[in-house]
């Protein structure tokens, strides 16, 4: 990767990041199920450190998070929020599995991306760091996937 293009990459996957970062919290605190808000909740404190771990990264490499980039990315997960899920005046069955399969979706977009920094050969990045996140992210994507599938019965619920 050239100067530029490593910049720019870091930069993008900060933003992720920094919505990332929201959406945890947010359902930590809004979850259906009381299981589910209590491992987000541990999680939220991962998911935070994992955000610090790529801002090392990234001044490691001289590269600032851009927040040209970070606050179009919170703003969109707050305006995510307000979508529809088929009842308007409580809170649906199906916002709880949607918001767990928008937390596994960040996770797995963090978890490439601590995959492709694995393959660039600098001396700048950690492997054994990049390892210990990239493992950490699987373990994450794995147990949200577990919540998720456990709220499958939510789907056929009135």
């Amino acid at each position: 990767m050239t100067s530029k293009t490593i910049e720019t990459y870091l930069q993008d996957h900060h933003a992720g990041s920094a919505a990332g970062v929201d959406a945890f919290r947010r359902v930590a605190q809004g979850h259906g199920d009381h299981e589910v808000r209590a491992k987000v909740t541990r999680m939220s404190y991962d998911i935070a450190e994992d955000q610090r771990s790529l801002e090392k990264i990234m001044s490691a490499f001289d590269v600032k998070p851009s927040q040209l980039k970070d606050i179009p990315a919170r703003i969109a997960e707050k305006v995510a929020r307000f979508k529809p899920n088929e009842r308007l005046v409580q809170r649906s069955p199906l916002s709880d599995i949607e918001e767990l399969e928008a937390l596994t979706a960040a996770v797995h977009a963090k978890s490439l991306g601590w995959r492709m920094l694995l393959e660039v050969e600098d001396d700048r990045l950690d492997k054994t760091l990049l390892q210990k996140l990239l493992d950490r992210a699987r373990d994450q994507e794995d147990e949200l996937e577990s919540l998720r599938l456990k709220l499958a019965h939510q789907l056929t619920q009135s």
